[in-house]
């Protein structure tokens, strides 16, 4: 829901009417005679710094032994990490060169930076981070696709560059690619300053977990990922990356989950709507053609979607990419800092429906035994 500037997630909504004290656990919440309105803003949500970003426009460096000039192929809000296996399909004639040039000189690496129009400005801007792609394998389809599609690309994500300026752009239509001067950055080395306490996240992490099997969560981490919970420095199978990447993904299952549940009763509501019209079989409905009742409803979904799920997909794109431009010491504390974040959110809704029902309850979730692979179910 939106007030002034500012969105707020919707933890729940109580009758008060009912109740002849106040309870003290909820002392401070906002409130009116009859109702209690549980409010989290979206801000509270965003806890990462902010992304480091460079204009894009071109400019003139001077390569050394460290900054070199690096294909470029900038997939908007894209952001792949360290230990990643990524897949492409290459269309694009400019593209297609760009890979017939990485295999010719044998380099097979490029760089994927995010790419962002600035809402206050309208600034075109590229971030300093991007990650480095290296081609594994690459196959020719175009006779399979008419020449849809040139190549089908199987990549592994092998690291980060820093990137310093852009020395050209690329438009659609042009043969040449993006190409920029970038730093690729070392192999983590851990100092003294990176050296953190895993005891704490481990200990977050569990009380998470048992929180999310308590209350059962509608996407909830398994038991069983407690003891396998990644946080070794490097970027190879069982570094923390690979808890990052799983945090993104349940965050964005989490907002899946929430988009479909805003959308169901609309659902059910249209296929009333058209059963009665005998019109079940439609592949396609018009908007104009619904009655005024579904159109406000329709919209209000549009609405719903936009300001509850939208912000909580780009603040997990958001963590990837900051998670990019720190060091292993500073990715551990700020991936601690979301789990204790998601376990406050959990006792809140814990603390809601005991209020509401009584008991454990589900804190306004549900959901079954939906195992993922990835360590979530």
């Amino acid at each position: 829901m939106g007030c002034g500037n500012e969105h707020f997630l919707v933890l729940g909504i109580v009758n008060f009417s009912s109740f002849p004290l106040l309870p003290e656990e909820l002392a401070g919440f906002k409130m009116n005679s009859l109702l209690l309105l549980v409010l989290l803003p979206l801000s509270a949500l965003s806890l990462t710094p902010p992304i480091s970003y460079l204009p894009l426009q071109p400019v003139t460096i001077n390569t050394n032994t460290k900054i070199n000039i690096i294909p470029t192929f900038p997939l908007g809000s894209a952001v792949y990490t360290p230990g990643e296996s990524v897949t492409l399909s290459i269309f694009e004639p400019r593209y297609r060169k760009m890979y017939d040039h990485i295999l010719l000189n044998g380099s097979r690496r490029f760089i994927v930076p995010q790419t962002i129009t600035d809402p206050t400005t309208g600034e075109k801007k590229v971030s300093e981070y991007a990650p480095v792609l290296y081609l594994d394998e690459l196959k020719d389809v175009s006779g399979k696709t008419g020449d849809q599609v040139k190549y089908l690309c199987s990549h592994s994500c092998v690291g980060i560059a820093r990137i310093a300026g852009v020395k050209r752009l690329s438009q659609p239509g042009q043969d040449e690619w993006m190409e920029c001067y970038a730093e690729v950055l070392p192999e983590e080395v851990i100092t003294v300053e990176d050296a953190v306490d895993l005891t704490a996240i481990r200990s977050h992490y569990k009380k998470l977990v048992d929180l999310q099997h308590t209350t059962t969560s509608s996407v909830r981490f398994t038991k069983d990922s407690v003891n396998t919970l990644a946080l070794a420095p490097g970027r190879e199978e069982g570094s923390l990356w690979s808890t990052v990447r799983l945090w993104s993904r349940f965050k964005d299952q989490y907002a899946s989950n929430l988009e479909r549940e805003i959308q169901e009763s609309l659902q059910i509501k249209i296929l009333d709507h058209l059963k009665e019209l005998n019109q079940e079989n439609t592949a396609s409905i018009n908007f104009e053609s619904l009655p005024d009742n579904l159109k406000k409803e329709v919209l209000e979904v549009e609405r719903r979607v936009r300001e509850e799920c939208a912000p909580i997909y780009e603040e997990s794109n958001r963590f990837l990419q900051v998670c990019l431009q720190m060091s292993y010491g500073e990715r551990v504390k700020e991936v601690c800092g979301r789990i204790e974040e998601e376990v406050r959110l959990g006792e809140g809704r814990v603390m809601l429906s005991n209020i509401i029902g009584g008991g454990g309850g589900n804190g306004g979730a549900e959901g079954g035994e939906r195992k993922d692979e990835e360590g979530f179910q």
